[in-house]
């Protein structure tokens, strides 16, 4: 299953990895939509730092120009770039958007005026049988985890606050309000250059301002052919974006994009059902331990609710506490004799096997009773609500 931060479209720009070296620096460029396809991945990418570290490269400097797109391989490119080099630092072109933000929760970062931010909860394509669906939501949920925490350990804030930004979808910041949240450490003094590429990721991710169809890309071809060539992306490129073999048809490409719209709502549909599974499970857990308590005469009906209420909250804590508790008596088994004084008050002799917490309360020495509590703290307890049990009845 693939778990992308945002899905390829038609506008989606291929990925693109260089790296150079410069003095010990080893200058890392990662631009398009992050995929592994081609030569274009992290394990082109870790073949070429194997090189520059070879020349002496012990530092990086990594150039993000990306929309996002697969989760796993921009966490593999990081591991890379975290793995080999002693320092690193990120510089943002035009856009960080989806995935491209993890990089940023890494380390320090600097971005142009003109530069773009935007994040949302990681989106992924369960499918299968339901074991296979419910696995992959699974891994969906732990990678919005894993987000969720580098957005709030980089800016500084809870990860409610972070929920929050996200909670109704695409989340877009200026390189100004990137910097405020802490996302970014430092805006340069100049704006990046949006060239024909970059506009389309930018529309690709729906950016604000960029919202229009851009022009389509032209690929170089006689007079005679030239209308025929203008085309958006080659058919290969798009077809290995989606995860399709590069002689796909078009109608195999249109039915794949027809698809992946379709996932996104069927995916909302799944996230709907395991939060109702979920909140069936743990309510007919809560009525099978309550059913054994009351049939083990722990609690009958005017305490079950209380409870309920207890278990909803915290299930562990009212499972212990009813796994302490003994059986209720009638008040007549409780009612037991007790040693008198000659004027019939309770005795103050050191024999008190018999007394029941009324007793206690009689007892001129309030001591008593705390000394008891404290050695006794169980027995205490079920006095007192054997004494209110019985009040009750």
């Amino acid at each position: 299953m693939i778990i992308a931060s945002i899905y390829a479209s038609a506008t989606d720009v291929p990925l693109e990895i260089t790296a150079k070296k410069v003095d010990d620096t080893a200058h890392i460029s990662i631009k398009g939509f992050i995929y592994n396809w081609s030569k274009a991945s992290s394990t082109e990418l870790d073949r070429q730092i194997q090189q520059l570290k070879s020349k002496g490269a012990i530092k990086a400097a990594v150039y993000i120009n990306t929309g996002g797109g697969d989760c796993f391989e921009a966490e593999e490119i990081w591991n890379l770039i975290e793995d080999n080099f002693e320092e690193y630092k990120f510089r943002v072109g035009a856009l960080a958007a989806s995935a491209g933000t993890y990089f940023l929760t890494k380390g320090h970062v600097t971005c142009k005026r003109n530069s773009k931010f935007m994040i949302h909860k990681p989106m992924g394509r369960p499918e299968g049988n339901e074991d296979q669906i419910e696995s992959g939501l699974k891994l969906v949920k732990e990678m919005t985890n894993t987000y969720r925490t580098a957005y709030a350990t980089k800016m500084d804030i809870s990860e409610d606050e972070v929920d929050k930004l996200w909670s109704k979808g695409d989340y877009w910041m200026s390189a100004a309000e990137a910097k405020k949240k802490g996302l970014v450490d430092v805006i340069e003094d100049q704006d990046e250059v949006i060239d024909a590429t970059t506009k389309l990721q930018l529309v690709a991710c729906g950016a604000p301002g960029f919202e229009s169809e851009p022009p389509p890309i032209t690929t170089p071809t006689s007079k005679t052919t030239k209308n025929k060539s203008n085309t958006r992306m080659e058919l290969p490129i798009l077809a290995a974006t989606l995860g399709l073999p590069p002689e796909a048809t078009q109608a195999e490409v249109d039915a794949k994009l027809t698809a992946l719209k379709a996932d996104s709502a069927l995916l909302e549909t799944l996230k709907t059902q395991n939060e109702q599974k979920e909140k069936q499970e743990k309510e007919a857990k809560i009525k099978a331990m309550l059913d054994k308590a009351e049939q083990d005469k722990k609690i009958d009906a005017t305490t079950r609710a209380s409870f309920e209420t207890l278990a909803s909250s915290d299930y562990e804590s009212c499972k212990t506490v009813l796994d302490s508790m003994k059986p209720l008596e009638a008040a007549s088994k409780q009612i037991t004799p007790k040693a008198t004084n000659p004027d019939g008050a309770p005795s103050t002799a050191t024999n008190r096997d018999n007394w029941t917490f009324e007793d206690y309360q009689k007892c001129d020495d309030p001591s008593v009773w705390d000394t008891f509590e404290e050695q006794n703290p169980e027995k205490a307890a079920a006095l007192i609500e054997a004494h209110y049990s019985r009040n009750e009845e």
